[in-house]
């Protein structure tokens, strides 16, 4: 397959952006989420209300959309680092399998073969009677 045509001019550049900015993303949302979490619990020992509560309800969605284009720029690398591990597996699979099979598709072939034969060989006894 031609790798050229899958890929967009700009793909390089995107790819750049969505780690650079994802990660940027999940940073500011971790800290606005662990403030907001910290005055909530910090609210408890004074009984007032949480004065940066509102912090976690920004953080989250930042958390989740920089999780998400964190996830989208790094997408290939993980691809391929996980294609390089399982290649070697499945390549030795098949290897296996097909030479312990071998034996056993024989036989059956032989089987068949045999069948056919007979088959063949009564045809003609009962034509020729």
């Amino acid at each position: 397959m031609n790798e050229g045509k899958l890929q967009t001019p700009q793909q390089a550049a995107t790819r750049t952006t969505l780690r650079r900015a994802g990660l940027a993303m999940l940073a500011l949302g971790g800290l606005l989420t662990l403030i907001g979490i910290g005055s909530f619990f910090a609210s408890f020992g004074s009984f007032g209300a949480p004065r940066l509560f509102w912090c976690a309800f920004l953080g989250m969605p930042l958390l989740f959309v920089g999780g998400a284009m964190t996830l989208f720029g790094f997408m290939g690398a993980v691809q391929r680092y996980v294609a390089g591990e399982s290649a070697p597996v499945a390549k030795d699979v098949v290897n296996y399998m097909g030479e312990n099979i071998q034996p056993g598709v024989k036989s059956i072939a032989k089987a068949v073969t045999e069948g056919v034969k007979e088959g063949l060989n009564g045809e003609q006894k009962n034509q020729g009677t």
